[in-house]
């Protein structure tokens, strides 16, 4: 099936899945008159008329025929037909080719699937974790909670709840977590932020980073200079310390980051990410942390 296919058969579909009696902006429609038996659901023109467009503009986007419609036509025809998130991305695909560029829930992005936060509760042996679209965490394991530096005698808990705001603006992120904080964090991880920014001006929490970060007055200047193009850090590897569970005192031992916090190791983190799907701009993180100087592999 081709895309003019499958957007006939989208469109078709949807009509039929809503009663004209409905649509408000039916409410002086006329049932035509005449023989024949009436096909349930939105004619053509019920769905021009919703549209404020000709019947024979809306038929000849039904057909596939319409030259690069706008992204505008395309949401409306998304709120007039009811479309779901996944029918919206169909709607993109099968009308030019690729997804729409923001998601139609305001919220999508910010929250997950229950069944999510009991996945990653199951996973053990590495730090897991999903944020939303500004960098909040939103569901994570043991194992990440661990993650962070603490004094000695501590519990482990998350400093902070938007992972952005830890890694940017927290001082022990910057001096004790995060190795080689300026060159292999903050450059990224400020690229990162003003491509958010950019992308959900809708967004509340990322435009109060953009602020914070902003007037930060270590992260701010590498924030305004920025000018690497950066997405997503899928499969990047960096520097950073991690704690150290082994005992006390024996050889191997690591350095620890200061006398404030409990022992830990520095290593490379390996960050392995997905998008949960019914998310936009969520990820789901799988950290792989291998202690030892950069780039070190143990021996088999």
């Amino acid at each position: 099936m081709d895309n003019k296919a499958a957007l006939r058969q989208l469109l078709r579909w949807k009509r039929q899945q809503l009663d004209p009696a409905s649509q408000p902006g039916l409410l002086n429609w006329r049932p035509r008159s005449g023989r024949g038996r009436r096909a349930a659901g939105l004619s053509q023109a019920q769905v021009a008329q919703l549209l404020h467009v000709s019947e024979r503009t809306y038929a000849q986007f039904e057909r596939g025929e319409m030259a690069a419609p706008t992204a505008e036509f395309l949401d409306n025809v998304s709120r007039v037909l009811h479309l779901l998130e996944q029918e919206r991305t169909a709607l993109y695909v099968y009308s030019l080719g690729h997804e729409a560029p923001h998601p139609q829930d305001p919220l999508a992005g910010r929250t997950v699937h229950p069944a999510w936060h009991e996945a990653i509760r199951r996973v053990t042996g590495q730090p897991s974790y999903i944020n939303d679209v500004a960098w909040n965490a939103v569901a994570y394991n043991d194992d990440f909670v661990r993650m962070f530096p603490r004094a000695p005698d501590a519990e482990p808990a998350v400093p902070e709840r938007n992972l952005m705001r830890y890694m940017l603006l927290n001082e022990v992120a910057r001096e004790h977590h995060l190795v080689n904080w300026e060159s292999e964090w903050a450059v990224p991880l400020t690229a990162q932020l003003r491509n958010a920014v950019a992308q959900h001006p809708e967004n509340a929490d990322l435009q109060r980073l953009d602020q914070e970060v902003d007037a930060d007055p270590v992260s701010g200047p590498i924030y305004r200079a920025n000018h690497v193009a950066y997405v997503h850090p899928n499969g990047d590897t960096r520097r950073m310390r991690y704690p150290w569970y082994g005992p006390l005192g024996a050889r191997d031992e690591p350095d620890r980051c200061c006398d404030r916090h409990a022992p830990s190791q520095e290593g490379d983190v390996t960050m392995c990410a997905a998008m949960p799907m019914g998310s936009p701009g969520a990820r789901f993180f799988f950290l792989v942390f291998k202690p030892g100087p950069p780039g070190f592999t143990e021996p088999n």
